[in-house]
Formats: C-alpha cells, sequence, structure tokens
C-alpha cells in the first residue's frame, strides 16, 4: 500500500523501494539499501540518483562512501505542490484546447429517408432528450414502419421525446401522448413547415421533407444549446 501511494506520487516502483527501505535504515549504503529492498544493486543506484536529484533523498559521505537517507515523509507535500503549481502553468492553455474542441464544427448532407433514420437511432447514444419541432403530419406516414420500430428502441431506453408538430396533426398528437417518454404538441398553421429540426445531445438534425428526403447533420455545441433555447421557447407556445 505505501509502496503504490509512493507510485502516485511520481515514484517509480523501484524508488519507492528504495525509500521506503531507507525510511527503516536511517542511514545506509546503496548496498545495503538493495539488500533491505530486494532490488538489484544497479537498479537501486539508479532509483537513488533520480531520487537526490528531486530532492527526496540525501547522502554524507564517510571515509568515501555514500550514506544515503531519506527526507521526512512530510517534505513529500512539497511533490504535490510542484504538481499543482505544473498544472497551474498548464490549465490556462488545456482550458483554450477544450474551447475550441467544443466549438469545432463538422456537417455533413444526406440523401434518402434511410440516411435520417440512421441519424436518429445514432443520436439514442447520447441517452439525453430528443426535441423536434416542424414536423409535418405526413412524415410519420412517409417513415411507415420505421418510426414506430424507432419508438420501440428508445423508450425502454427511458429517453424522452418531444414533438412539435403542424397544426393539423391532432391525430398523430393524441396517439403519442398515451406513449411512455414521450411529449406531442403543434403550434398555430403560420408556422407549418415542411422542414423538420431534431436536436440531440451536441447535434442538430434539419430534414426537408421532399423527395428524395435531403437531411442536415450538424454537430456543435454551441448551435445544438441555441436550437435548445429555441425549442423550450416554441414549447411555451404550442398547444
Amino acid at each position: 500500500m505505501h509502496e503504490e501511494v509512493l507510485e502516485d506520487l511520481g515514484f517509480s516502483k523501484n524508488e519507492a523501494k528504495a525509500y521506503l527501505a531507507l525510511l527503516e535504515l536511517g542511514s545506509a549504503t546503496a548496498g545495503q539499501v538493495a539488500e533491505k529492498s530486494k532490488v538489484h544493486r544497479t537498479n537501486v543506484y539508479d532509483a537513488l540518483e533520480r531520487m537526490l536529484e528531486r530532492g527526496v533523498v540525501s547522502y554524507t559521505m564517510i571515509s568515501d562512501v555514500k550514506y544515503f537517507q531519506a527526507t521526512p515523509p512530510q517534505n513529500l507535500f512539497r511533490l504535490l505542490q510542484e504538481k499543482e503549481d505544473k498544472l497551474t502553468t498548464v490549465l490556462p492553455e488545456l482550458l483554450l484546447k477544450l474551447q475550441m474542441s467544443e466549438n469545432k464544427s463538422e456537417s455533413h448532407i444526406f440523401q434518402g429517408l434511410k440516411a435520417f433514420v440512421d441519424l436518429l437511432y445514432s443520436l439514442l447514444n447520447y441517452k439525453e432528450p430528443i426535441l423536434v419541432y416542424g414536423i409535418p403530419k405526413e412524415a410519420p406516414i412517409l417513415m411507415k414502419t420505421l418510426i414506430p420500430h424507432f419508438h420501440k428502441k428508445r423508450i425502454p431506453m427511458k429517453i424522452p421525446m418531444w414533438h412539435i408538430y403542424n397544426h393539423d396533426a391532432t391525430e398523430r398528437i393524441d396517439f403519442l401522448n398515451k406513449m411512455s417518454y414521450t411529449k406531442a404538441k403543434s403550434l398555430p398553421q403560420r408556422f407549418d413547415s415542411k422542414v423538420s429540426t431534431v436536436i440531440c445531445g451536441d447535434e442538430v438534425v434539419i430534414v426537408a421533407w421532399i423527395s428524395p428526403v435531403m437531411t442536415i447533420q450538424i454537430k456543435n455545441k454551441l448551435l445544438s444549446e441555441s436550437y435548445k433555447n429555441y425549442f423550450n421557447i416554441l414549447w411555451e407556445s404550442a398547444k
């Protein structure tokens, strides 16, 4: 256990064994440390030299022979402080890299109904609510058996899906609202659209209900968050 703690602080396995041996011996030659730690003498020399460089052991010369001593264990807190200082130095750069990666965009254009359905299934990997607006009542008809199978996979995964349909999809809305983890509303006729927007995770998927069906997939966290906010506004207005 003690060796593992030291290794977590940056000690190699041989360094940890040599340091613990020195704590027990008090002051010892490299040979004595090797014997006590059960580490080969050559490896002990290397370990002691590295620890000397880090200041966790010291030595005195007696009759031209080096006697090594371990620094008090409480001094090891300095190693933690050094790690913290190094992290503090590079943290701004790491945060910048994260911010840049979050703002990266990726987009693809697909044709055909199957491509859209495949994208829909891929959104389940986020395990987050799926938000859809601008759905014409013809969309479920076009998708035939594809969308029922999708719901059969989604619902056992307990992934909510919120729908905003065009004004004339009353029957479909009533049907969806009887399903678990599913909500549906509609907007007035002036909001009717032939283009649906699906938002989930970091993705926005726009599908145009034309022949053939055209789908645009955009991966961008900032854009997705903005669309989620817009969906929430529409949801409050929908009935």
